[in-house]
């Protein structure tokens, strides 16, 4: 999906992984989803990220880039307002 982050110009990719009341973890850098392992074949560099258990707010989505390895999304992204996807990119 296309988020914007600030102002009307700029925006980045990021995938949707998980909706309002989801519950989101990462162990050794295998996403999971309410205590389900996600297969993610589109991630290209894989990471070794660990995040404890979170619950993704209400009107928030939780999002992260495919480039995870080289990527600061977690850190920086994660949760953000569902209102702030303003597209979704054409393949």
């Amino acid at each position: 999906m296309a988020i914007r982050l600030a102002g009307e110009s700029v925006m980045l990719l990021k995938r949707v992984v998980a909706l309002e009341g989801d519950v989101v973890e990462f162990r050794n850098g295998d996403l999971f989803v309410n205590e389900r392992k996600i297969e993610e074949d589109y991630s290209r560099y894989p990471s070794e990220w660990n995040l404890a258990p979170r619950k993704v707010n209400e009107g928030n989505v939780y999002v992260v880039g495919d480039n995870r390895g080289v990527s600061i999304d977690i850190h920086r992204f994660g949760q953000t307002p569902a209102d702030r996807i303003v597209g979704s990119p054409l393949w």
